[in-house]
């Protein structure tokens, strides 16, 4: 868990609707809004270009800095064109950093040669982003997980990511988030037998009812 201190500077944003949106945009500013608890949504404006190289890093809180005034806050949805590789508005929630919150943190395979596709298997990732509760403060910003030893047919599932001290599994501990997979061919020739084989028992009791 990096406990790397993240910040952006915003803007309050004072120009509203499409053609106002369009301008600010082309002028490199992405519009945004942040909101509270207990009070009105604030629009706002962030430089695109320091946004971009924010995104180069893996980060779930970050600090606001709007003149003197910093806020604590999370990313709540990023809206995209992906046709211009445009980011076209985000969303930010504040957050008080002595009160719990639930967020969706990204789950990623580590490093290292797998057991099973080493042997010819084929690594799925079901799940990519996972739910947990925490302070602010505590939220990891990813977690690696270790699957070196997953061999072919054999599955990880959430239940089974080590949590950070203070942080709580909010998401279905049953689900798979890595599985190990058959080759095709092997998979496809697995079905071919499979169906044979109940092909067969089939016209035994055919013959069986004659």
């Amino acid at each position: 868990m990096s406990k790397t201190n993240y910040e952006l500077a915003v803007e309050p944003r004072s120009e509203m609707g499409s053609a106002a949106v369009r301008r600010l945009r082309k002028a490199g500013k992405i519009p945004a809004v942040i909101y509270s608890h207990g009070a009105e949504t604030q629009p706002l404006l962030v430089d695109a270009g320091e946004w971009k190289a924010l995104s180069k890093h893996d980060f779930n809180l970050l600090t606001l800095r709007q003149g003197r005034k910093k806020t604590a806050a999370v990313v709540k949805e990023v809206q995209e064109n992906f046709l211009k590789s445009q980011v076209t508005h985000i969303d930010f929630q504040e957050v008080k950093m002595d009160e719990k919150i639930t967020a969706s943190i990204p789950v990623r395979p580590s490093h290292g040669d797998i057991a099973g596709v080493s042997k010819g298997g084929i690594l799925e990732q079901a799940i990519h982003e996972i739910e947990v509760s925490c302070l602010p403060g505590d939220l990891p910003e990813h977690f690696d997980v270790d699957i070196t030893a997953l061999e072919i047919g054999e599955s990880l599932h959430i239940g089974e990511i080590v949590m950070p001290e203070n942080v709580e599994l909010v998401s279905d501990p049953e689900l798979v988030a890595f599985h190990i997979t058959k080759p095709i061919s092997e998979a496809a020739a697995a079905a071919e037998e499979a169906a044979k084989g109940e092909e067969a028992a089939e016209a035994e009791n055919a013959e069986a009812q004659e």
